[in-house]
């Protein structure tokens, strides 16, 4: 039985039972070190799987032994509570856009401190008998738009000796009743009011027409109520 036999030549049986003997002897160590590493690892495990168990072990009781809620709705697992069920409020914001600014209030009266009256004439000299062109001015002077009455019987214009000692002739001696007479005047706006004179006196309550004046140097002046202007100069030839 241990000498080959066949055909071939034995040392091709010897080489072959060789190569069968290494083969098992590599076979049996190959098993014994995975047997070993396989034992070696559950050794090695198990303090740590022991471990693991200890300090799972107390939360779990702890779970168990735990009250249950006293209030809210339970839900299955892996869902929420009702109370994270509910939605956070949303921030209250309060809106910063500002409506368009209120209109401005409705022009008042204007003050006399911004009204300023000037009385004019439309050339400085003129021929006994001609007609003189006089004129009122009545300027808004001040810095906001305002309401001016400027009825007629509180317009007036006069005219005078050089020295302003003497009074000649005035608008408001003789004219007609008009009704009232309010404007807006925009800062540095002008009303203008005139008249052309006949180059005669006059008298209050329209007393006929006095005599006409002679050559000689004169001063118109311009009033509005209370407000009166500075004598403008002319002369008649």
């Amino acid at each position: 039985m241990i000498e080959p036999q066949g055909p071939l030549d034995p040392s091709v049986y010897w080489r072959r039972r060789a190569f069968a003997l290494g083969g098992s002897i590599l076979v049996v160590v190959l098993l014994a070190v995975i047997i070993t590493a396989w034992l070696g690892h559950g050794s090695s495990a198990d303090p740590q799987g022991v471990a693991n168990r200890q300090n799972v072990a107390p939360t779990s009781s702890k779970r168990l032994t735990s009250s249950p809620p006293t209030s809210g709705t339970i839900t299955a697992a892996g869902g929420s509570s009702s109370s994270s069920a509910s939605p956070a409020p949303a921030p209250t914001t309060t809106s910063t856009t500002t409506g368009p600014p209120p209109p401005p209030p409705p022009p008042g009266p204007c003050p006399d401190t911004a009204i300023t009256v000037e009385a004019r004439i439309a050339q400085p000299s003129y021929r006994v008998g001609q007609s003189p062109l006089l004129t009122l001015v009545v300027t808004n002077s001040g810095p906001v738009a305002c309401k001016r009455e400027v009825t007629r019987q509180l317009r007036e214009l006069l005219v005078f000796t050089a020295d302003g000692s003497t009074r000649l002739w005035s608008s408001s001696d003789c004219y007609y009743q008009q009704p009232a007479d309010t404007r807006l005047l925009q800062p540095g706006e002008q009303a203008t009011f005139s008249i052309a004179w006949a180059g005669r006196t006059s008298s209050p309550n329209c007393a006929p027409s006095g005599a006409p004046l002679p050559a000689g140097d004169y001063v118109v002046v311009g009033k509005l109520g209370s407000l009166t202007s500075h004598p403008t100069p002319f002369k008649l030839t």
